[in-house]
């Protein structure tokens, strides 16, 4: 696909020409592998090689583990990048810049104009790629390199990255060293590209560890949870583990939520049941962090940015009158989940769906999991 107007990079996109641009490189759909990423990267300097990186892999919960993670560093006194797929509302909210404030922390998403600048960039690699026989790059190895590129140009303190979809094979596992790997709950999903067994769907995440990286996880289902133990330990690296079962005193309301985790007392916004897992996750990941080099990390920091943090789609209260939710659940992991929290929040009651999933979900799963109720 050429654009040739923008082969020099003297000619420059407007964002709805970027866009358009986007949406065309958007129907090769989904090449796992690292080939074109890692060449686009290599056109364009390697800028992934200026970045300090907490790199987040799992199933369900990389979005809220991402965003407190995030958050406290924010508050902590660092300047972050993020990058977090997919968007909800707009393109641009997937590359974030993030630094925090007396009262929480201040959000900016990559503007129109940051999107145009790159994109007419990247376009000058890929056309030379193309022109070279080599493939082109898909649209989130651009919205990956996108966000390393204007991260750089942030001079951001931090890059907290989420994997699109496994890890091993993903466009973010270009990082060579990252500060930090976390991983959240792995379970069964995208069983099309990662494997149909448990251990196969681990195997591709597991595929983001690097030499020399420490490790954070919550604790996974026992063969998982061997797998990373072996690996970790076969490769010399520090593994610290989120024990969910640690947590205590947790009081639900459609408010907050309190618990105490390790004797600290600590207070979340975001609802749902599992949300105290991924805090704590979060957790060890930013106490890991301060032992290893980001000594600005405080437990105030931390407890402030976990009572602000706010990630949309994850059990979201919209309306109490009547009382409607959204939530992103699309595995059956997820759905386990939702039913938890309905339960936990609305003891007894009935619930009207109104549902939607990409027919490579396992919907019926999902279905047998929710009807019930």
């Amino acid at each position: 696909m050429k654009f040739s107007a923008y082969d020099t990079g003297e000619i420059a996109m407007n964002y709805q020409e970027a866009m358009e641009y986007m949406e065309k490189v958007g129907t090769y759909g989904i090449v796992p592998g690292l080939d074109s990423i890692r060449e686009l990267c290599r056109r364009l300097g390697d800028p992934q090689n200026d970045l300090k990186f907490v790199h987040i892999a799992g199933t369900n919960g990389k979005g809220s583990v991402g965003a407190y993670i995030s958050n406290a560093l924010a508050m902590s006194g660092y300047s972050v990048g993020r990058f977090a797929s997919p968007a909800l509302f707009d393109p641009r909210e997937q590359i974030q810049r993030i630094s925090g404030n007396h009262f929480g922390t201040d959000v900016e998403w990559i503007s129109e104009e940051e999107v145009a600048r790159c994109v007419t960039e990247l376009v000058v690699s890929v056309n030379k790629m193309e022109a070279a026989g080599l493939d082109c790059p898909t649209a989130f190895e651009i919205e990956t390199v996108m966000a390393y590129c204007q991260m750089v140009r942030w001079h951001v303190d931090v890059a907290v990255i989420e994997v699109g979809m496994g890890g091993r094979n993903d466009a973010t596992n270009i990082i060579e060293k990252p500060a930090l790997t976390v991983f959240t709950k792995i379970s069964r999903d995208h069983t099309a590209f990662l494997g149909d067994t448990i251990e196969e769907i681990a195997y591709q995440k597991f595929g983001i560890i690097k030499a020399g990286c420490p490790v954070v996880s919550v604790r996974q289902d026992n063969t998982v949870m061997e797998m990373l133990k072996e690996i970790c330990q076969h490769r010399g690296l520090k593994l610290r583990v989120a024990e969910p079962e640690q947590i205590r005193q947790k009081d639900f309301s459609l408010e907050k939520t309190l618990f105490r985790y390790q004797g600290y007392p600590l207070e979340i916004r975001q609802l749902g049941y599992y949300q105290p897992e991924n805090a704590v996750i979060a957790f060890e990941a930013l106490k890991l962090m301060a032992q290893t080099g980001f000594h600005k990390i405080n437990i105030s920091s931390v407890q402030t940015a976990f009572r602000e943090t706010k990630w949309t789609g994850r059990f979201e209260l919209i309306s109490k009158d009547p009382f409607l939710i959204l939530d992103g659940a699309h595995n059956p992991d997820g759905a386990v989940a939702l039913k938890k929290s309905l339960e936990i929040y609305f003891p007894a009651q009935r619930f009207r769906y109104i549902f939607g999933v990409f027919r490579d979900k396992d919907y019926q799963k999902i279905l047998d999991e929710m009807l019930p109720l």
